[in-house]
């Protein structure tokens, strides 16, 4: 049994793999013509497990290297493919709130997984937690399912078909589907104009505190994250000045997910 994926300019097909398909798992479709198919395995032999990239079979070690072979098979063909036609890659959320797109950007481990979370509960259609990909001024999500920590806050009350798998990693990573998260059947990725950019901030105080900041300090805030996915400093320095003069850039120093998606929502 196979499992269509729909991942942008790129169709997946896996056969069959619990252990690909969980890491995979995205319940959407898009409105991108498709420029490439691509299809993933996982066979075993004396030696172990080999994971096999169309024609091409990659060792793998344990699960979770089985699962990380072919989540970057998939995610470096996307790049690819985005980076030829000018999209640039973000690392931020991506929500739309009554009819406004809102792109949600902060380093890593800073809490946009269990924000966006939060933000479902209260309604939001919730469509990235990690990757936004941005061409004048619109923006699109990256499918992929959300990662968190497994128990964290916010996480823990999911209901069980919101998590596909858990990583084994020293501090375990629970795999989300974001289709569940929404309470959708599945969700639908398509480029919009982007109308508000959220900067997340760790606060000190009781309540989250909004400020705007300037495109100068927008770009240097995204810039860090940004960097690895566009190796061209030229390229990456335009998409980043037209992404900032896209749509007004806030700063907003946050508390808990549920507070800060509240304040979230109270910009928009």
């Amino acid at each position: 049994m196979s499992l269509p994926l729909d991942y942008l300019w790129l169709d997946v097909d896996v056969d069959g793999d619990a252990r690909v398909a969980s890491l995979l798992q995205n319940s959407s479709s898009s409105s991108i013509p498709t420029r490439e198919r691509l299809w993933i395995g996982v066979r075993s032999d004396t030696s172990g497990a080999i994971v096999e990239i169309d024609s091409h079979g990659v060792r793998a070690a344990n699960r979770i290297e089985i699962g990380e072979i072919a989540y970057g098979a998939v995610h470096d063909r996307v790049a690819r493919w985005a980076r030829d036609e000018g999209w640039a890659r973000m690392h931020a959320g991506l929500a739309d709130v009554g009819g406004r797109r809102i792109m949600i950007a902060g380093p890593s481990g800073m809490g946009k997984t269990t924000t966006m979370v939060a933000l479902a509960r209260e309604g939001t259609l919730v469509l990235s937690d990690e990757a936004v990909l941005v061409r004048h001024g619109e923006a699109i999500s990256l499918p992929r399912p959300f990662h968190a920590k497994h128990g964290g806050m916010g996480i823990d009350r999911l209901r069980s078909e919101s998590i596909l798998t858990v990583l084994d990693y020293p501090d375990p990573i629970a795999v989300l589907d974001p289709a569940s998260i929404n309470r959708v059947a599945r969700l639908r990725h398509e480029p919009l104009p982007i109308d508000l950019i959220v900067l997340l901030e760790r606060g000190a105080g009781p309540v989250p505190v909004a400020e705007p900041v300037t495109v100068a300090e927008a770009i240097v805030a995204l810039a860090p994250d940004a960097g690895p996915f566009t190796p061209n400093r030229a390229d990456l320095l335009r998409a980043l000045i037209a992404l900032a003069e896209s749509a007004p850039v806030v700063r907003l120093k946050m508390t808990t997910p549920a507070a800060t998606a509240d304040a979230i929502l109270g910009l928009t």
